[in-house]
């Protein structure tokens, strides 16, 4: 059967990509660019990718669970490499979409392996492009979602602190609370905080999802978007999660809570969170009892924390979505056939799967030598250790020294 052309394919694995990408899935299907989501069954937490996939259908779209059969995507949008779901999928060109505003994590974001697949890859920051040495080349987005952002009135007596821990817990603040840090931060703030997906379910452990439940007066789990909080938020209170940078751009005050910022960093690369700490724009607590006191002394930090937001990000929304429609009819309308860059890219990639297989080759025959040696020395140590060998060791002993005598 002939394989039928469609526009696009996007892939998800959890609410947080699909919350990033929506005002974009609604823009381009309003240009009639026909998209398909896909919520993949692969990555062994199927009760993360059902809620994922029922409340993007609740949402009024048509997500599929696998790849279709019979249909050729002249783009594929996945958030990283290494998805099974891409090796049943035929498609032209594989760009990735940011999930986020800013990476925390240079490691593995930035590592040469995590960019080779594609052939083109969105950014909401400047920093990014800055970085690309080498690779796919790199879009500058502004950031849709706080396109029209604004901040919601409440009715809590006191200010509110959003708490936006990660997962892990190398990066995460989670189990490092104490009871009396919340009972004191608790006198002066209203608390409401959002699980990481990880979290949510159960991936990072079923105590983190219960300390953050107990830490807040409002408790959000993840099909709540970042955004929709930040708007309540006076103040927020992350580790070394991407939400750092969400709440710069949404232009709330932020805080973290980590005894090392650069947790994550590549080698020499710091995190950008790291760098914005020694630069005194954001606030580090490092143990509890510090938290308070910095908190209640937030809005110091407001002004660096705004004028970082000019220099990381576009921020210019006027047309949020014209750049990122100019580029996907760009690769919608130009033949695959002649385009330079995309010939070089599957050369590069030709290449890397024969060195793959060659590499495969060479292990499998490293191990069928090792299979050989272990099977030898049995053999050997079977030898040494049968009776016929232990009777034959006198005889053995004399015909060595008769050797040595005639020497």
């Amino acid at each position: 059967m002939k394989k039928t052309d469609h526009n696009l394919a996007i892939v998800f694995d959890d609410l947080t990509e699909f919350f990033v990408m929506q005002p974009a899935i609604n823009a381009m299907e309003k240009t009639n660019i026909k998209v398909d989501i896909i919520v993949p069954y692969d990555s062994g937490y199927n009760h993360l990718a059902e809620y994922t996939f029922k409340k993007i259908k609740s949402l009024g779209y048509s997500p599929l669970k696998d790849a279709p059969n019979n249909v050729r995507y002249k783009i594929l949008l996945t958030p990283y490499p290494g998805l099974d779901i891409v090796k049943r999928l035929n498609y032209v060109y594989h760009i990735r979409y940011p999930y986020g505003a800013f990476s925390a994590k240079p490691n593995p974001t930035y590592l040469p392996e995590c960019k080779i697949d594609y052939d083109a890859i969105f950014s909401f920051n400047k920093y990014e492009t800055f970085l690309n040495a080498y690779g796919p080349i790199i879009y500058p987005l502004p950031y849709w979602r706080y396109h029209n952002f604004k901040r919601q009135a409440t009715n809590n007596k006191k200010p509110t602190l959003l708490l936006l821990p990660t997962f892990g817990t190398d990066v995460s603040f989670i189990k490092h609370f104490t009871t009396k840090t919340m009972e004191d931060i608790k006198q002066h703030f209203h608390i409401i905080a959002k699980a990481h997906h990880a979290v949510h379910f159960g991936i990072d452990g079923e105590e983190s999802l219960e300390i953050l439940e107990n830490l807040s007066d409002e408790f959000y789990d993840s099909s709540v978007a970042i955004d929709t909080l930040l708007s309540k938020a006076n103040v927020v209170l992350s580790d070394n999660s991407g939400a750092i940078f969400e709440a710069i751009c949404a232009g709330v005050p932020i805080a973290i809570f980590t005894d090392d910022p650069n947790a994550r960093h590549l080698n020499k690369l710091n995190t950008m969170q790291y760098e914005l700490v020694q630069e005194k724009v954001i606030p580090q607590a490092k143990k509890p009892n510090e938290i308070l006191p910095i908190l209640l002394n937030i809005k110091k930090y407001a002004k660096k924390q705004a004028e970082t937001k000019e220099k990381l990000f576009i921020c210019d929304y006027k047309n949020p979505y014209k750049d990122f429609l100019d580029i996907i009819n760009h690769y919608l309308e130009i033949d695959e056939n002649t385009d330079k860059r995309k010939i070089l890219h599957d050369i590069l990639l030709e290449k890397l799967s024969e060195q793959e297989l060659r590499i495969k080759k060479l292990e499998q025959e490293i191990i069928k030598k090792d299979e050989i040696s272990a099977n030898l020395t049995k053999h050997i140590e079977a030898i040494y250790n049968s009776t016929s060998w232990k009777i034959t060791k006198p005889l053995r002993i004399i015909k060595t020294k008769g050797q040595s005598n005639a020497k």
